[in-house]
């Protein structure tokens, strides 16, 4: 599903009010019974109850404006403005119009002496509809609204957001000083990123994505390049097998890796290549370690290769380029170190790989960003903040305040697809389209669970998806992996890394069998 931000869904707004004439009153009253769909299905275990409608003076108000005439006929409804009468316009002001019209139950609470009447409204309900901030804001909020929101979320009721919870910013889902923090929001039309990122995740509960009759070429006519990643949207992309294929119909992936004391990160990108779907995964090895790899995945094809203590030589580079020109995909950088010798590898193989290249690990950590550009075939990068913070050259706070069009920014300046980890994993391509995943659990935050990550996405490279969706392919189904281990576990953490790879193939399996 498109993702739209806030600027984008005021431009489909627009179109479809003044290009396709659909009134703005009407697009808000469907706004408004999809809210109040959702208010009683949270209310459906109470004969009666009572509801705090609290709206500001924008049109996400006057979306809590018209559910609230619909909800009073059933439920006792107290609707509190935060604007001043005159300040309400507009649509918002036509349902508020039809409210006093009505005789509705309206308070106009509009400053600091109003905040202990509206903490007694609020303490008193079963629901507390949030209509206070829409998707457009910008700057902290401070002072009065935060007194509000606080009493909100200090309430302890059931919570409803209107759009997005307010004070969450709608494009990169930070808090704006102060925010609701909703069990369920309602959001209009298309999703928006910052509901899908760190902290905005978490602030809105359950997400609701309700349909209110914005025409589907309204949203053609704006350049929306964001997209969820779901399983609707990746399924036609799960590579084939053809019944008589064989191993090389499914690809050949080499994983260049290893060092000392780091022999597992190569192990578990080989074993998670193999359990993805590759035919044949090669690793190429310090000399002096390769009877390790030998035992603990020894369905691969090992290339020893010159080492000093475990460092693999430079002397290599030549070797491994030529090697590279047989392979379908290549992964390099786990377990490898970043000392000097490294370095030059890393650097000489991205620029003159002429495959396709996961770059992981060590391998980013000492990655020049002029050999990156120099190649001409696909490189995946997947750092975590840290790591994306040294290649960006900023801190990881402000990577983290605005992952999004960082990471859309760096993938179109160095011609590469980066995977940005975390919760919610961006994943952005230098043609400035991303993507925002929507799997995952905190179980996979564990060791090696990145070297597993690399091998689902090359072997996804390695037979034959395109660089972006291989991307994106192991993105979400490594999420999922993490989803199906947590149920197994009552939701805990606990697992290891290989039992993230265990579980690969009856995820792409489920997935399969719903293709």
């Amino acid at each position: 599903m498109k993702l739209a931000t806030p600027d984008q869904m005021k431009e489909i707004d627009e179109i479809a009010i003044s290009g396709y004439k659909i009134p703005g009153i009407i697009l808000m009253e469907n706004a408004a019974l999809n809210v109040v769909k959702i208010a009683l299905e949270m209310l459906k275990e109470k004969d009666a109850g009572k509801i705090a409608v609290i709206a500001g003076k924008g049109n996400n108000g006057g979306d809590a404006f018209a559910a609230a005439r619909h909800l009073m006929r059933n439920f006792s409804t107290e609707i509190i403005s935060l604007a001043d009468r005159d300040s309400v316009s507009g649509d918002a002001g036509t349902f508020l119009d039809i409210l006093e019209n009505l005789g509705a139950d309206i308070k106009y609470c509009t400053g600091p002496d109003s905040v202990s009447e509206i903490r007694n409204i609020i303490n008193s309900s079963d629901l507390i509809i949030d209509g206070i901030f829409g998707t457009g804001i910008r700057g902290d909020i401070r002072g009065f609204y935060a007194d509000v929101i606080s009493a909100i979320n200090e309430s302890g009721k059931r919570i409803l957001s209107v759009d997005i919870p307010s004070g969450i910013n709608g494009e990169t889902g930070q808090v704006c000083n102060a925010a609701v923090k909703a069990e369920k929001t309602v959001t209009f039309s298309l999703p928006k990123p910052g509901l899908y990122q760190y902290p905005g995740r978490e602030y809105a509960g359950d997400i609701i994505i309700a349909d209110i009759g914005i025409p589907f070429e309204a949203m053609e006519k704006v350049n929306i390049t964001g997209e969820l990643l779901d399983a609707d949207f990746l399924l036609p992309h799960l590579p084939d097998r053809p019944k008589d294929g064989h191993k090389g119909t499914f690809g050949r992936v080499l994983i260049i890796t290893g060092s000392k004391g780091m022999t597992g990160a190569g192990t578990l990108a080989a074993l998670s290549a193999f359990k993805t779907g590759s035919g044949l995964v090669y690793l190429a090895v310090p000399g002096s370690l390769a009877a390790i790899y030998g035992s603990t995945v020894p369905e691969a094809v090992l290339f020893p290769l010159k080492d000093q203590s475990g460092i693999i030589s430079d002397d290599e580079t030549g070797f491994l380029i030529n090697k590279a020109e047989s392979m379908d995909a290549v992964v390099i950088g786990p377990g490898l170190s970043q000392e000097p010798q490294i370095e030059r590898l890393v650097n000489d193989l991205v620029a003159n790989c002429r495959v396709p290249v996961v770059i992981d690990a060590d391998a980013l950590n000492v990655l020049n960003l002029q050999s990156l550009r120099k190649r001409s075939s696909p490189a995946v990068l997947t750092p975590h903040p840290g790591e994306f913070a040294r290649l960006n050259g900023s801190s990881i706070g402000e990577i983290q305040e605005d992952r999004v069009r960082k990471a859309v920014q760096f993938s179109m300046q160095n011609n590469a697809i980066v995977v940005l980890k975390g919760a919610g994993t961006v994943v952005a391509c230098p043609d400035g389209k991303y993507f925002i995943n929507t799997t995952g659990h905190h179980c996979l935050a564990v060791a090696g669970s990145g070297d597993v990550l690399a091998g689902m996405i090359g072997s996804f490279i390695g037979q034959r998806v395109p660089a972006d969706m291989a991307a994106c392919l192991g993105v979400f189904i490594h999420g999922k992996c993490g989803e199906v281990l947590a149920e197994k576990n009552n939701g805990q953490a606990g697992y290891r890394a290989c039992e993230i790879c265990n579980v690969i193939p009856f995820t792409v399996g489920n997935l399969k069998r719903n293709k």
